[in-house]
């Protein structure tokens, strides 16, 4: 696995107006992933004043017309055709799934997590994540049962504004689809040539590997195991989450989802020590046999650059396609490793 995983050190020179013009080199460590194709530039930044979204006027704003609120979730909301669920809408404790008003696919579900327009980070608790991700398991598996050429699907959040979250008050998305997307597409030929070309596992391998490197390695939970990303996709980093053994949605039993959420819970709070409070997330599934390809999680924190709130996302990440990385994952891995 090591083969895989490529560094290389580049500086930059330049007079410094602060020192007197004096003569110095800034480095720039370039990561290539070639297990899954990235590419990141690893550079040095003051993390001090990183921001995230924390307008709480326009949280306070953003309650009136809330379509997710409870007063509102009834007559604001869609429901899905009788054909696909009889009922309307689908609902496992607290949580709510509903059709996607702008859907990216045939099959786009929305689930809420609960009541609460806002949530912070740290009120995310095991069970909130638990049902939200169970109700949108249960919406999936409706869809499977009634359209047997869906393949692949995905469980999405976009948490804030910052991270591309369209409304505050929390919600998954749920996509079910007859193609994998490019990065799920990506991951496939990635298992299948590592099979191929070492004849093992490269998920297991990865996992592994980490495990006995341990600088990016973050911890197990039953049979998830979270890791930073060597290549990340976030300017703070990526972590994953790689359930062992499991390949499909059969496989994700209560006890499995339990683990993960309990997981994704301990993460995100240790994000709070970077001052994050947006994220993304994909959670990557696979309706098929797929024995190579191990269900996994990506979670990417996000956040705005003092002083302006300027985006984390630029030019070399849109125009081409590498990501501009400010902490290095072993130093990432480190605070979340000593989360409780």
């Amino acid at each position: 696995m090591k083969n895989f995983f490529e560094k290389r050190i580049v500086e930059s020179s330049m007079l410094d107006f602060s020192n007197n013009f004096t003569e110095i080199c800034i480095p720039v460590e370039i990561r290539r992933d070639r297990l899954i194709k990235r590419v990141s530039r690893v550079m040095r930044f003051r993390l001090r004043g990183l921001e995230g979204f924390r307008n709480a006027g326009l949280i306070e704003k953003s309650k009136k017309n809330c379509p997710f609120c409870p007063e509102n979730i009834e007559k604001s909301t869609p429901k899905f055709c009788a054909a696909l669920i009889p009922e309307g809408r689908i609902r496992f404790g607290e949580a709510t799934v509903l059709p996607n008003a702008f859907p990216y696919s045939k099959y786009c579900g929305v689930t809420v997590f609960s009541k609460s327009h806002f949530m912070s980070l740290e009120d995310f608790s095991p069970e909130i994540l638990f049902n939200a991700l169970k109700a949108s398991l249960i919406f999936i598996e409706r869809v499977r049962c009634q359209d047997d050429q869906v393949t692949h699907a995905s469980i999405n959040w976009n948490y804030m504004p910052g991270a591309g979250g369209g409304l505050i008050h929390p919600h998954l998305q749920a996509v079910v689809s007859p193609r994998p997307t490019h990065f799920q597409d990506r991951l496939i030929e990635a298992s299948a040539e590592y099979r191929r070309s070492q004849n093992r596992n490269c998920w297991a391998d990865l996992v592994a590997y980490e495990k006995s490197e341990g600088e990016r390695y973050l911890f197990q939970q039953d049979e998830v195991e979270f890791l930073a990303a060597f290549s990340p996709k976030g300017m703070i980093g990526e972590i994953v989450a790689v359930f062992t053994g499991k390949t499909g949605l059969k496989d994700l039993s209560d006890a499995v989802v339990n683990s993960f959420a309990a997981g994704l819970a301990r993460v995100i709070r240790g994000l709070k020590k970077f001052n994050v409070n947006s994220l993304n997330m994909s959670l990557l599934i696979s309706l098929r046999e797929e024995d190579e390809l191990w269900i996994q999680a990506r979670i990417i924190p996000r956040m705005a650059l003092p002083p302006w709130g300027t985006s984390d996302v630029n030019y070399f990440e849109k125009g081409h396609d590498e990501v501009i990385v400010i902490l290095p994952p072993e130093e990432l891995a480190l605070a979340l490793r000593t989360t409780e």
